[in-house]
């Protein structure tokens, strides 16, 4: 979704305009040629002018939220790209269909008499946000599917057990602690692996309703007698769409974490082969 929150900093952006740098710089060339310091000083004056009352003119402030929002959406613009680069060849061709019903909707809102200009762009932005969580959406299911294919659940269920099976038979205390330390870590996986599994589900749900909404208002758009319409709509999809990009952060911290597999603790007398400390013949020792 597009990002920037809070109003600009107009006192700032009056600052940093480029005609005021301009006029600052070229003052104090002049000043510095001429040797007239009373040019630097009316420039001073005027500079100080310029920063109480221009952060409060409304045409000023216009230009810079304008400014803004398309410095915003190119930079948004070139993360959604970097990142459909990165799908799968089926992610990016959804992805690129939905940019080109987008377009569609665009055009034929613009031919609708019912929706106003002003109202138009903010309904156009709204689509171009539910295409970027799109993208992003697909893009940690990929990071989700990939780490996901790189766990073997049912290994982990039966160190588990290995390690529970430890706990009843082994009389050395350190070594039942250990057993019992090492379960609940491996336990701690599984549940991850469990909220990356209803985090996928949650994404691809996403995903498709979408995908199945934006076709509707396509199909809608030249129709609508309302603006009311489109913007309920769109509000209710970028509600979901909020709930979901939560869950792509919490998912994105759980695989950015280290989850290297938890060796199982050997029992006492085995013999473990490389660092791992993983014998050989645990698990015959445990039957």
């Amino acid at each position: 979704m597009a990002e920037g929150s809070g109003s600009p900093n107009y006192l700032k952006a009056a600052f940093l305009n480029v005609y005021n740098l301009s006029l600052l710089g070229g003052a104090a060339t002049a000043s510095a040629i001429t040797g007239d310091w009373m040019i630097a000083l009316g420039a001073l004056g005027l500079e100080a002018l310029w920063l109480v009352l221009g952060p409060d003119f409304k045409p000023f402030q216009r230009a810079v939220r304008e400014a803004e929002r398309t410095e915003r959406e190119k930079a948004d613009r070139e993360r959604v790209e970097k990142l459909m680069a990165e799908l799968p060849e089926r992610e990016w061709q959804r992805a690129k269909a939905l940019d080109e019903l987008r377009r569609e909707i665009e055009r034929d809102m613009a031919n609708n008499p019912s929706f106003q200009a002003i109202l138009l762009q903010t309904e156009l932005e709204k689509l171009a946000q539910l295409h970027q969580s799109f993208v992003r959406l697909a893009s940690a299911c990929r990071r989700a599917e990939t780490y996901l294919q790189a766990v073997d659940v049912k290994d982990l269920e039966r160190q588990i057990k290995a390690q529970e099976g430890l706990q009843e038979r082994m009389t050395d205390e350190s070594v039942r602690d250990l057993a019992k330390k090492n379960a609940a870590v491996l336990g701690k996986r599984l549940g991850t692996i469990k909220e990356i599994e209803t985090f996928l589900a949650r994404a691809r749900g996403q995903m498709n309703l979408i995908e199945n909404s934006v076709r509707l208002l396509r199909d809608q758009a030249l129709t609508m007698t309302s603006p009311d319409q489109l913007t309920e709509q769109l509000d209710d999809l970028l509600t979901g769409v909020d709930a979901v990009q939560q869950s792509v952060k919490e998912a994105e911290a759980l695989i950015g974490g280290r989850m290297d597999p938890i060796a199982p603790i050997a029992a006492p007398g085995t013999e473990t082969s490389g660092a791992t400390g993983v014998s050989e013949g645990r698990f015959k020792n445990l039957e």
